[in-house]
């Protein structure tokens, strides 16, 4: 009876709350693993059900429900602000104080962002809590080509209205000189660019593009040449890729022309966009927050607020500890590019200009004007192969050529300003402050956790891991000739010997028969008229016969 009672208090809310205050662990936790630490603990064995819902009672536990979220986010926000000074937060509610918008672009993040390239990369993902939203960020790249979070914000969903209020809050982070934002060729930032940010350059991610045209018209062999005439740093190199192209496939040409090549061509474009051709940068920061996406608004703003800081005080670290000019990714760069400009023969032909060979590729290199004829020095701000050559043979250092962001200055200055936690105590709380919960918008069916993933990026990560993620139908063989395609009876067998022919198609009709013979049966027994002790005694006298199948049946039609 102590082990019935015992069990009876071992409710899932009960049991979430003890395995929280004994193990302190919530992340990663699986259902299975709560089971097992309850009988290793307790001795008690519970369902899968129970601990599933003694997770969700867990979680609840530590973050809260996603109502408690909304409600506490006005008091975060500035908690947040409080134990980091500069940090710019805003919060938009409707008429009935319904959440609508949330901004958040921390001190360190806009003290550090004056000492990057001038190119932001924005992007959005779907949040799977539930109410929803869509999470935008925007990013940018450090000296070392790694993501430096500006700042980010959750909304209702990508349109025209939110990418706009996103844009209008992103643009006090930055000084009003020239930027370039690179995204994906979504209708909405394209809007909010021009209404609300018209002095920007704008570019779209090379990636998403392609997806669309191999979507569209296929071609996966042409790819190269579309890959080329984007990567070109010539407008001759760009012309002989679109002139192949358009020899061998006219309509892809003319969808790529009217995609607007100033947007997605490297030698169109009209401003700097350097290295960054993709809005990987942006997709990286989605896929480090996965497993947060599920949270209430402040336990998310939290876990981004907890790896910035780690990626802040690392990256500070390592920085310091560099004990060269330039960081890490800009001196291998240089290093294999002077290792091929060794063998390259250079001709000088006055004080600042030089001619370059390589092969069969000749080069004039001019190092006032900051130019090399193949482009790469122009687009990269920094030295090519060519230029390299040139400031070897003048005796001239690469440090008077190459831009002052990859330098280990920059590098240390970008994550100079450390981020502080949250307060614990609200300061200026107020009572009349509301933040409701927004209108749930629940579809029907399950909610999905993850996209639904394209053929190239399944490729990919098929190369890496040694298989595909999404599951391919199982395919069935014959037992006799292991041939897939059908199971019996096996055509190999049927052809050479007639008698299997005719053995297997009376086997399969007889099949066919008795099938028929039962459905009819069992129609009958629930079509039948007499009471159900008539059906029962019928039943039973049928149980301890000898009758066969065939003879049953006709003796039920017949009653």
């Amino acid at each position: 009876m102590d082990r019935v009672a015992h069990r009876r208090r071992a409710t899932p809310r009960y049991i979430g709350q003890l395995f929280v205050e004994r193990t302190g662990l919530i992340d990663g936790i699986v259902p299975r693993q709560i089971a097992d630490s309850m009988r290793i603990m307790f001795g008690l064995n519970l369902t899968y059900t129970t601990s599933y819902r003694a997770l969700k009672f867990a979680q609840v536990f530590v973050r809260g429900t996603p109502e408690d979220g909304y409600a506490n986010l006005p008091s975060y926000l500035r908690r947040l602000k409080q134990a980091n000074p500069g940090t710019i937060t805003h919060l938009l509610c409707d008429e009935e104080d319904r959440f609508k918008y949330c901004f958040v672009a921390l001190a360190a993040s806009t003290a550090g962002f004056q000492y990057l390239k001038r190119v932001i990369v924005v992007d959005g993902t779907h949040l799977t809590g539930k109410y929803g939203g869509t999470l935008l960020v925007a990013c940018g790249q450090d000296a070392n080509f790694q993501v430096f979070p500006l700042a980010y914000g959750v909304v209702d969903a990508e349109t025209n209205e939110s990418w706009g209020w996103f844009f209008d809050k992103l643009q006090t982070c930055f000084s009003p000189h020239p930027m370039v934002i690179v995204s994906d060729r979504a209708l909405s930032i394209e809007n909010a660019c021009v209404n609300v940010l018209p002095w920007v350059t704008r570019g779209i991610c090379y990636y998403h593009l392609q997806q669309n045209i191999i979507k569209t018209y296929g071609g996966k062999e042409l790819m190269y040449l579309v890959k080329g005439a984007a990567y070109a740093h010539t407008l001759a190199e760009y012309n002989r890729c679109m002139d192949s192209l358009r020899a061998a496939h006219p309509d892809l040409a003319a969808y790529m022309e009217l995609a607007d090549p100033k947007l997605w061509s490297r030698v169109h474009f009209p401003g700097d966009r350097y290295n960054i051709k993709t809005s990987n940068i942006a997709e990286s920061i989605n896929s480090a927050i996965k497993k947060a996406k599920g949270f209430p608004i402040p336990s998310l703003l939290q876990f981004i607020r907890e790896m910035l800081g780690r990626w802040f005080y690392k990256r500070r670290e390592d920085a310091l500890s560099l004990q060269t000019p330039y960081s890490k990714g800009v001196e291998y760069i240089l290093a294999i590019r002077e290792h091929y400009a060794q063998s390259m023969d250079v001709q000088r032909i006055d004080a600042t200009s030089f001619h370059v060979a390589s092969g069969r590729s000749h080069f004039v290199v001019d190092l006032e004007q900051g130019k090399c004829e193949c482009g790469v020095f122009q687009v990269e701000k920094m030295p090519c192969t060519h230029v390299l050559a040139a400031l070897a043979s003048a005796g001239v250092h690469v440090s008077h050529h190459t831009c002052d962001t990859y330098s280990q200055e920059c590098l240390y200055a970008t994550y100079a300003h450390p981020i502080y936690p949250e307060e614990e105590i609200d300061n200026h709380k107020k009572k009349s402050e509301r933040c409701r919960p927004p209108k749930p918008k629940d579809g029907p069916g399950r909610k999905k956790k993850s996209r639904w993933q394209s053929w190239l990026e399944i490729s990919r990560k098929s190369k890496k891991k040694g298989k595909s993620r999404r599951k391919k139908p199982k395919v069935y063989s014959c037992s006799k000739c292991k041939q897939p395609g059908h199971t019996r009876p096996c055509p190999s067998l049927l052809r050479n010997n007639s008698a299997v022919y005719e053995r297997s198609r009376r086997s399969t009709s007889g099949l066919r028969r008795s099938t028929r013979r039962s459905r009819n049966f069992y129609g009958g027994l629930r079509g039948f008229n007499g009471t159900s002790l008539e059906v029962y005694e019928l039943l039973d006298v049928i149980s301890r016969s000898t009758y066969t199948f065939v003879e049953v049946y006709e003796m039920f039609t017949a009653v």
